[in-house]
């Protein structure tokens, strides 16, 4: 069936994996070959006009100019982007914090803006929503296929005297020593780092079992010669006090335990803020692996040519982009959540304006590129949480196709970006196929269906006295019909010419995503949100948008999440005509787009 993608003829050929030891696994394919997807340019910051890059830049076109990169896109499509690009052997350091196979839900904590305008909502609970960022369900099989696929497009790119860690917890940490060491081969196998995360708090700490208090850092190379700058502590006080000759030393040598590292939870309200991300990892964890693995500056070639690249394909938060930034080392970031790249991009923003308030922007600017289509208006996961809660659905945390139960029901969730169509009726099928033994018939979500689904359910349900399906359409269905349809932010804005400046006001803001999830926490009484500022998480402005491409000439991006955007802004424009573009993002991570010629 053609679904209407059309695959690029370019295959770009990957070398084989070292091969032993060999972990296999039902299912297991080689990765002979890869074809690059094309790369949309869809958002440039560049504050200080360091050079406009128009279209997905080769290694070489950046060499001279270069352009921080982060993708919105599957991180294999990504990879294989940059394969196309020439970056194979380019890389210097690779960190991912991938999937841990733990069964759970992540999520990132939004809190509005200026809690204290919020009226009746209170500061603690109702105001404070959950945005689910992906499901860490998987089996086995299907886990290590996509490690495996993943660790050999960055072996490919990671250069000689490259190193990558790859960051996990006891749920497969195991399975992927294995991989690594088929992949990379165990001789350049380095260590395994054992993260500290200190004293255990809350829920956790109740466990009827040993406490979990680490993670793994597996570290790997790609042959002999590769790049390790010792690191140090600093002695303690009373070390110093009681032995003054070890103040002409550099400290303590850090070994392969890291225990003066908290997680990023647990920062609180000092140096560095957390972003909400349950899995976000602190800034300082980064720095040590960059300074490690990575030449000193002052190492680095006269034109700078081969100031280290660092690459994070499960970029999250960011934390990986940031640490890099301030070091002055070039990053390459990838998410396939649109939200990642959103949070991302807010941080370092933010970043580049501080450092170029201090006079030190040593990469002024990024670019986002788009690989695939990945921008659904709503996230399939936040949309399948919702409609679990809406319907009453028990999760399966252990199934990885069908999402949970509805009595003696099992239940599958259809993406909400297409309607039911029999691709998805033949995909339960082959599911259906492979457990003979199941004996409960089955209930498909879905927003809506086509026309031919109908007569094929009613064929199926009359073959099959077992496996009956049934479909909730969350639509039309008077008994889940009320289920929140997403809708759009919108705004209304008052722009206005005077001479070379514009004067750009926001006069209102609305988000019924943000309003329909206070709503539902707050059942006694509708939420009111005295300040839209509350619901906008920051405001980006092209003076001179070209329709393709958003340049963004100017940023405001709180500082603090106690903050409010200013909402009134006077902006030098050209002398002729120009296309202003505003782009408001909620807190949410949602962008409504207004464009007016003036």
């Amino acid at each position: 069936m053609d679904m209407g993608i059309q695959m690029p003829e370019n295959k770009i050929k990957i070398t084989p994996a070292k091969g032993r030891p060999m972990l296999n696994w039902v299912g297991k394919k080689p990765l002979d070959y890869v074809k690059g997807f094309p790369a949309q340019l869809v958002e440039v910051f560049d504050p200080l006009k360091s050079g406009r890059i128009i279209k997905p830049p080769s290694y070489e076109e950046l060499k001279g100019n270069w352009q921080n990169l982060l993708f919105h896109g599957d991180n294999k499509d990504v990879l294989a982007t940059l394969l196309e690009l020439g970056f194979r052997g380019k890389v210097d350091l690779i960190y991912i914090d991938p999937p841990f196979k733990s069964g759970a839900d992540y999520v990132r904590k939004v809190e509005l803006r200026g809690l204290k305008n919020l009226g009746k909502i209170d500061e603690d609970e109702a105001s404070l929503l959950q945005q689910t960022m992906y499901f860490d369900i998987w089996n086995n099989d299907s886990y290590l296929q996509f490690m495996y696929e993943r660790l050999m497009l960055l072996k490919e790119l990671l250069c000689e005297t490259g190193s990558i860690y790859v960051h996990l917890d006891w749920h497969v940490g195991h399975y992927v020593k294995l991989l690594m060491d088929e992949i990379f081969g165990e001789e350049n196998f380095q260590r395994e780092i054992i993260w500290d995360l200190g004293n255990p708090s809350g829920y956790k700490s109740l466990a009827e079992n040993w406490i979990r208090g680490h993670d793994t850092i597996l570290y790997y190379t790609k042959g002999n010669n590769f790049v390790f700058n010792k690191s140090y502590v600093p002695y303690s006080k009373e070390d110093l006090e009681k032995y003054p000759e070890k103040k002409n030393r550099n400290g303590l040598a850090v070994t392969d335990v890291w225990k003066d590292i908290s997680p990023a939870q647990k920062w609180g309200k000092g140096k560095f803020e957390h972003t909400g991300f349950d899995t976000e990892k602190p800034e300082p964890l980064l720095e040590r692996i960059i300074k490690t693995s990575t030449k000193e500056l002052e190492d680095v070639s006269k034109d700078k040519e081969d100031i280290p690249i660092v690459l994070d394909c499960f970029i999250g938060s960011g934390t990986t982009a940031k640490a890099a930034q301030k070091l002055g080392r070039r990053w390459i970031g990838c998410d396939i959540n649109k939200g990642a790249i959103y949070l991302t991009s807010r941080e370092l923003q933010k970043i580049i304006n501080q450092q170029i308030k201090e006079g030190d922007p040593k990469y002024p600017s990024f670019a986002i590129y788009k690989v695939n289509d990945y921008d659904l208006k709503l996230l399939q996961t936040e949309a399948v949480e919702l409609a679990v809660q809406h319907i009453g659905i028990q999760r399966i945390r252990t199934d990885s196709f069908f999402d949970g139960t509805l009595g003696k029901k099992l239940v599958k969730i259809v993406d909400f970006n297409h309607p039911l169509t029999l691709l998805d009726l033949q995909l339960l099928q082959d599911e259906l196929k492979k457990r003979p033994s199941e004996d409960r018939d089955i209930t498909v979500v879905c927003l809506g269906k086509e026309l031919a689904v109908d007569p094929w359910i009613d064929e199926w349900n009359k073959k099959h006295p077992v496996n009956k399906i049934s479909v909730i359409e969350l639509k039309t269905d008077k008994k889940y019909g009320n289920f929140l349809i997403h809708k759009p932010p919108e705004a209304k804005l008052k722009i206005e010419r005077k001479g070379t400046k514009a004067n750009i006001e926001i006069e209102d803001f609305i988000s019924p995503t943000i309003i329909e999830r206070l709503n539902i926490d707050n059942k006694l009484f509708k939420v009111k949100v005295p300040d839209f500022r509350s619901m906008i998480d920051s405001v980006l402005i092209d003076t001179n948008f070209c329709g393709d491409t958003f340049h963004i000439v100017f940023s405001d991006v709180p500082e603090k999440k106690t903050d409010l955007v200013m909402g009134k802004y006077e902006l030098e424009i050209p002398e002729e005509k120009t296309m202003i573009a505003v782009k408001i993002i909620d807190m949410l991570g949602e962008e409504v787009l207004i464009v007016e010629e003036i």
